[in-house]
C-alpha cells in the first residue's frame, strides 16, 4: 500500500537515501531538514502524511522539540513517528519520545522499509 511519508533529517545523503529507497517501495516521499520545516510542512500539507521518520540530533529545531510541538497539537498528535537516531542513550528516551518505533542508525533498509508500512 501507498504511504506518505514526511522524513525529517538534517543529512543530505541520509535523507535522499531514504527518499530513494521508499519511492523504490510506491511511496511518496516529503523530506525536511529539522524540526521547524517539518512543522511549517505540516501546516502546508493537505492530508496529513501516514507516518513521520525522525532524526533527533538536527540544527534549529531537533526531534526532540519536533515531538514536543507535535504530540501538543491536536491536529498532527495522531501522526506514528518513527525515530531514527545514532544516539547511544535512545532506550533510555523512548518514554518521552513515545513514538511508535526507534530505528538506530545506520538504518537497516528493510527494517527501514518495514517501519514506513506501519
Amino acid at each position: 500500500m501507498s504511504r506518505c511519508i514526511l522524513v525529517v533529517e538534517d543529512d543530505f545523503y541520509i535523507r535522499e537515501s531514504i527518499r530513494e529507497v521508499l519511492e523504490e517501495e510506491g511511496h511518496t516521499v516529503v523530506c525536511v531538514e529539522h524540526g521547524a520545516q517539518a512543522l511549517a510542512m505540516l501546516e502546508t500539507m493537505k492530508t496529513c502524511p501516514d507516518v513521520i521518520l525522525l532524526d533527533l540530533m538536527m540544527p534549529v529545531k531537533d526531534g526532540f522539540q519536533f515531538r514536543t510541538e507535535q504530540r501538543a497539537d491536536a491536529r498532527f498528535a495522531h501522526i506514528p513517528v518513527v525515530v531514527m537516531s545514532a544516539d547511544p542513550q535512545l532506550d533510555s528516551r523512548r518514554e518521552v519520545l513515545a513514538a511508535r518505533s526507534y530505528l538506530r542508525k545506520p538504518v537497516d533498509i528493510d527494517l527501514l522499509i518495514a517501519a514506513a508500512a506501519v
